[in-house]
């Protein structure tokens, strides 16, 4: 009678050696799952900052070169991430960049991207062709 009882207890172990192990799992694949959000954040954060360097440098450009147009656009690296900046002379477009003449406004489309987080930022300045003054319009994130 006491061999029977105690081939009970196996089973018993062995199912709540499972569940915990389980719950372990589990547990870890949250951590892991809230780590990486957090994560993204950060590089997405990052991302936007790169596409402000962007649009700061390309009117940095625009106020040494008033005439400065790229409607192919060019890469700026700052530190690990990047940013591809396109300035269009004279246009202001709401899709597509350089399409539609605007005298006196120039668009700055900056791309900045961290990792695999990308952020886009639009600007609009004008340029007074007289005086050389550059005002900044609007500066607004735009839809990937």
């Amino acid at each position: 009678m006491k061999l029977e009882k105690g081939v009970v207890a196996l089973p018993m172990i062995l199912l709540m050696g499972g569940i915990i192990v389980e719950i372990a799992i589990a547990g870890a694949f949250i951590a892991f799952y809230m780590s990486q959000s957090g994560f993204g954040v950060k590089l997405s954060d990052e991302a936007l900052a790169a596409a402000k360097s962007g649009i700061q440098d390309a009117i940095i450009k625009i106020i040494r070169d008033k005439s400065f147009s790229v409607s192919s656009g060019y890469n700026l690296t700052i530190g690990s991430r990047s940013a591809t900046i396109i300035v269009c002379r004279d246009s202001y477009t709401t899709s597509v960049a350089c399409d539609t003449a605007n005298v006196g406004k120039d668009e700055i489309i900056s791309t900045g991207s961290a990792t695999l987080k990308r952020r886009k930022l639009k600007a609009i300045v004008n340029v007074n062709s007289v005086t050389g003054e550059v005002k900044i319009e609007s500066i607004e994130e735009a839809a990937i």
